[in-house]
């Protein structure tokens, strides 16, 4: 009994103490500062202090299961949506978000129905259309990936993820001049000059052009100089090229930007030319 009462005690304080816009604000803060077990917290309170089925409340429950798809706790974060959505059933955004959780755990089957259903209560967001050209994409359907991802870009021509997931799958296809024709004819912001030079730079190697390739990696690296998948790829380019120093010096940066690329190298083709070097040697036998 009386830890009943010290129960409902320390009950009635967080319900006087605390109201649900305090902790959805509260959980938002922690959420932009990367801390998203704490925000669950956070919105775990506005849940249980707000009016049943408030507003409030479901907030609560979609930020929730944001803040638990960041931390790749997808199971959990669908069957939040599925709280969420229980009461938004009109709100497509959500539809798609949960179609993602889906996707990331590997379930098509329901991830193409929240999709498709997100495009019947939206169909002229070109989002919904690529999140399920994606996911066709995933699946190796590349004819019936690019049919959904030209219909996004019909609706908008200047959205940037369909676009680039069609130059994904024109790589795949073995179409990758019409990959460099679209990128050359891009129109873009700086914001994305790094996406654009990396598929520039995969579409260059699968035509068999790894000095313009190599040219595309310098270009991204100008932009994102501590990113380590840059400097890898300019290894693997360097290496082909038979430039071998230079190819250890940008491997030995993209080790040490990314430890785990350390994993990769040994049976990595790109690196037959340098695979017998001492530096490559060196590396290749430091423990990860």
């Amino acid at each position: 009994m009386g830890n009943w009462k010290e129960r409902l005690k320390r009950t009635r304080a967080i319900l006087t103490e605390t109201t649900p816009a305090i902790e959805i604000h509260e959980g938002l803060a922690e959420g932009f500062g990367g801390d998203y077990e704490e925000s669950i917290e956070h919105f775990d309170r506005a849940i249980y202090v707000s009016i049943f089925n408030s507003e409030e409340r479901l907030d609560a429950y979609f930020f929730k299961a944001s803040a638990l798809s960041e931390l790749d706790r997808h199971d959990e974060a669908i069957d939040v949506y599925k709280k969420y959505l229980k009461h938004k059933k009109d709100d497509a955004s959500d539809w798609n978000n949960l179609g993602y959780e889906y996707y990331k755990i590997k379930n098509y089957d329901e991830a193409k129905k929240c999709f498709e259903h997100a495009i019947k209560l939206d169909p002229e967001e070109p989002l919904f259309l690529s999140s399920k050209a994606e996911m066709l994409f995933e699946l190796k359907e590349n004819k019936k990936a690019m049919d959904v991802t030209n219909k996004a870009l019909k609706l908008d021509s200047n959205y940037t993820d369909a676009l680039f997931l069609k130059c994904d799958i024109l790589i795949e296809m073995n179409r990758s001049e019409e990959v460099i024709k679209i990128l050359d004819d891009l129109e873009y912001d700086e914001d994305i000059v790094t996406d654009v030079k990396e598929l520039e730079s995969i579409a260059y190697h699968e035509l068999g052009n790894d000095i313009k390739g190599l040219e595309c990696v310098n270009e991204a690296l100008k932009f994102e100089s501590d990113n380590g998948s840059f400097w890898y790829n300019k290894a693997c380019y360097l290496s082909i090229l038979d430039r071998k120093e230079e190819a250890n010096d940008a491997l030995l940066i993209a080790t040490s930007i990314e430890p785990e690329n350390i994993n990769e190298i040994e049976n990595d083709e790109d690196f037959e030319n340098i695979k017998n070097t001492e530096r490559f040697q060196k590396l290749l036998n430091q423990s990860v």
